[in-house]
């Protein structure tokens, strides 16, 4: 059943990443990919099924047992006088009901059946930290090939600029001073080229491997948002307290933890039940029969026919304090559970208002960066003016193209990360699901 499970997601994922190999990735593929191949999910798949076996192991433990037994047995009395047997043949059927046992078998299924649903909420936030990190993954990349564009036409330009200085060079319009710094501003250029290469590179590395992806995929990402210019367009962001409460309410991580506090308190009662007395049930039917001397074996089958009725209580009085370690261990697990709730609580609180800062310092980020790519390419069209007329150095001239650039960059991450955190938020408030 597991097997054809993971052939089936399996082939579904592979099916998926060699459609969208052929074109582009949008976001919502790439969150869906991720969900049906990632190794992390299903890990916690294989985890949902582990805690289903141990709820139906907790089920079937209170219910009765029957088994059936064969024995063949020889044997010696080496100093018995008189004729003796050397085969014993036994053949019979028991069973056992526990009627009473303190309520630990249904606390037992109890704990159990909590477990199995904290760990289905825990695969929930397995999935949403997959969503998470190919969001950033995803993010990431858009802003890398921005970035490398934005690269890309700075090194056409400087080397445009470079041949026409060495036309200008042999005319004798500019100096050699000029010339070389013209030269170097192009490997400049292209040295930040190979860096913003780099970048995209080990984006689409993240992106691909998180989404287990093949390498032969080139990774085209493709986001209607990449166009957004201003923050403005966007959908405003709810108010704080608002982001607070629907995470809460959305947060997998958080019910899983709170199921699993309530776990731990019944695990806690569970092993206090271990000193209560036992009240058991029993039957059997057995029968047999000795050969080599003896004969009428049919005889003796028949007429060593038992029946037997029991009914045992087994009162525990000393077991050197081990129920009472068992219960101090208990106890320390569910303070330790009910710990981690309150930590995952204060995470959770803590990223959100970080994302909500985030956002807003990004819109304010994004909107002077704007405003400061305008005033520098305005800045670079008057140094243009004055380089050709003579009144400004060449090197100051470079100053002005690098930090148009440098706007430009600072344009791209300010954009990028506004709009990872408006999506985390998403996230977080379970939009994405």
């Amino acid at each position: 059943m597991i097997n054809s499970k993971a052939f089936f997601y399996g082939f579904i994922a592979s099916a998926t990443a060699l459609w969208a190999a052929n074109g582009t990735w949008t976001l919502e593929e790439c969150l869906d990919q991720a969900k049906k191949a990632s190794l992390s999910l299903e890990a916690a798949k294989l985890r949902e099924q582990s805690a289903d076996i141990s709820v139906r192991q907790a089920q079937a433990s209170g219910g009765p047992t029957v088994s059936a037994s064969i024995g063949n047995s020889i044997y010696d009395r080496p100093l018995a006088a008189h004729p003796q047997d050397h085969y014993r043949f036994s053949v019979g059927v028991s069973g056992s009901y526990t009627l009473w046992d303190g309520g630990s078998s249904k606390l037992n299924t109890e704990a159990s059946q909590l477990s199995k649903e904290a760990t289905v909420l825990a695969t929930k936030q397995t999935e949403r930290s997959i969503q998470e990190s190919v969001l950033n993954a995803y993010m990431s990349l858009l802003a890398a090939q921005e970035n490398l564009r934005t690269a890309d036409a700075s090194v056409e330009l400087a080397q445009a600029e470079f041949e026409n200085y060495g036309k200008l060079y042999e005319a004798g319009s500019v100096t050699k001073k000029d010339l070389t710094q013209s030269q170097s501003s192009v490997l400049q250029k292209q040295v930040s080229q190979l860096t913003a290469q780099l970048n995209v590179s080990t984006a689409k590395t993240t992106l691909r491997q998180l989404m287990e992806v093949d390498a032969s995929d080139s990774m085209n990402v493709v986001a209607l948002e990449a166009n957004v210019s201003t923050p403005d367009s966007l959908e405003a962001l709810p108010p704080y307290e608002q982001l607070q409460a629907d995470a809460r309410i959305a947060n997998p991580g958080l019910k899983s933890d709170s199921i699993s506090v309530k776990a731990a308190k019944k695990n806690t009662e569970v092993t206090g039940k271990n000193s209560s007395i036992t009240v058991t049930l029993g039957a059997s039917s057995t029968t047999g029969f000795t050969g080599f001397e003896s004969d009428q074996y049919g005889k003796q089958m028949k007429e060593g026919w038992t029946n037997t009725l029991s009914l045992n209580i087994n009162i525990p009085i000393i077991d050197n304090g081990s129920t009472e370690n068992k219960v101090l261990q208990a106890q320390v697990n569910e303070a330790s559970s009910q710990v981690a709730l309150q930590e995952s609580a204060k995470n959770l609180e803590n990223n959100i208002e970080k994302l909500y800062i985030n956002a807003m310092s990004a819109d304010m980020q994004w909107k002077a960066a704007s405003l400061q790519v305008d005033a520098e390419t305005e800045a670079l069209a008057v140094a243009e003016e004055q380089r050709n007329a003579g009144a400004l150095t060449y090197t100051d001239y470079l100053s002005q193209k690098n930090n148009l650039e440098k706007a430009k960059v600072t344009l791209t991450n300010a954009k990028y990360t506004s709009l990872l955190a408006r999506k985390l938020l998403e996230l977080y408030q379970g939009k994405l699901d």
